[in-house]
């Protein structure tokens, strides 16, 4: 039995979040379906498809300026890095024996039943990326290449812990990192929650690499997994595996699409499956204006991501402006008027460093050309930190 699923997003990604739930409610009626939600809850939207929701300030431990911390994050950085806690909290505050997490662009397609055996051995499950080599190039550069070698050799799209043996041992050390490094710096070899656990194997004997094909199915593991559906209705993988869930990863982006065409184009019961889910997103749409609280400021104006780099890596400045959500004015007079508008980092062009280490340049180009500009440009044009 699974006492608990959960998955983390913001009011963007509800749709998805409240289709996968149907889906847990469909094939795991007796476990308990949690939001994480690092957002505010919206009366113009529908959270009943849950039995809890939780914000950041119900779970977050050990910081001590929650506000700066958020704001130090990336919505999709901040959705990682309260996993963990959820994790722990929903173990503490509650008591289950395990808890599953699952991302909001995952769908189960049935019981998850060699899921539950294995937790009665396990107390941490993850699953690969891909568990098959490549031959294909195309397969090597988007599964092994990309996948693995530069987001993570496990999918932390799901995870399963228990309360027993190390299953605490590993989330206190992924909790701890998470805290402090939870960000898409490739230049630092992160990426979010997820690159960190590369290294669990090492440090905890009883986790399961779990390989079984018909878990965490996605675009780029369709190389060796064959999906189709049966005279019964029944979807199967590789012809002997009830499908469990599968991952629509970019949709939004036109990833999925774009990599469905590439590694299985003409495949009718992945179309059908892609179909069913892009009508399903229409119907749950969320209303328009719905703006994010940690993506926006209160006044409606984008949060850029290099401010927020900027922000955590000049403790000065969060000292200045140790409430950045409440003092957004400062926080958009300083990024406005600063022709430092973003660090100097080893990432930033040999031009970019030129032009901003003379105040006298600097300022003629933030005088000719206009703020927004230039962060598009930079945006385009210099690697990201």
């Amino acid at each position: 039995m699974i006492d608990c699923i959960f998955t983390s997003i913001n009011n963007s990604y509800l749709p998805k979040a409240r289709i996968l739930a149907a889906s847990v409610r469909k094939h795991h009626p007796e476990s308990k379906m949690v939001l994480m939600l690092s957002d505010h809850r919206d009366p113009a939207l529908d959270y009943n498809d849950f039995d809890l929701v939780l914000g950041p300030a119900d779970v977050v431990e050990g910081v001590d300026n929650l506000e700066a911390w958020i704001f130090e994050h990336t919505v999709v950085e901040l959705c990682t890095a309260v996993k963990p806690f959820a994790f722990k909290y929903l173990f503490d505050a509650y008591g289950y024996s395990n808890v599953i997490y699952q991302d909001p662009d995952t769908v189960l397609y049935s019981r998850l039943s060699e899921l539950e055996q294995e937790l009665e051995r396990h107390p941490i499950v993850l699953t690969p990326h891909v568990s098959t080599p490549a031959v294909d190039t195309e397969d090597l550069l988007d599964g092994e290449m990309l996948g693995c070698l530069r987001h993570g050799v496990f999918n932390l799209g799901f995870l399963a812990l228990t309360r027993e043996g190390e299953g605490p041992l590993f989330l206190q050390w992924w909790l701890d990192r998470c805290r402090e490094y939870c960000f898409d710096d490739n230049q630092r070899g992160l990426f979010t929650d997820q690159k960190w656990v590369d290294l669990a194997p090492c440090f905890f004997n009883t986790l399961k690499i779990f390989r079984l094909p018909s878990y965490n199915v996605a675009t780029w593991n369709l190389y060796y997994r064959q999906v189709e559906k049966l005279i019964t209705g029944e979807i199967v993988v590789n012809r002997d595996f009830p499908l469990r869930f599968y991952h629509f990863s970019g949709f939004d982006l036109g990833t999925h699409e774009h990599m469905l065409t590439k590694h299985d184009a003409g495949n009718a019961c992945l179309r059908e499956m892609t179909n069913w889910y892009t009508s399903e997103l229409k119907r749950l749409a969320n209303p328009n204006g719905v703006l994010g609280k940690y993506d926006h400021f209160s006044n409606g104006r984008t949060i850029p991501a290099d401010w927020r780099r900027y922000y955590r890596r000049h403790p000065a400045l969060k000292a200045m402006i140790p409430r950045p959500f409440a003092q957004f004015e400062t926080v958009i007079a300083h990024f406005d008027s600063s022709p430092e508008e973003v660090s100097l980092d080893p990432g930033a062009s040999s031009l970019e460093r030129f032009v901003r280490r003379r105040a006298g340049l600097a300022a003629i180009v933030k005088k000719i050309i206009p703020a927004f500009v230039l962060r598009q440009l930079r945006g385009r044009n210099f690697p990201q930190a």
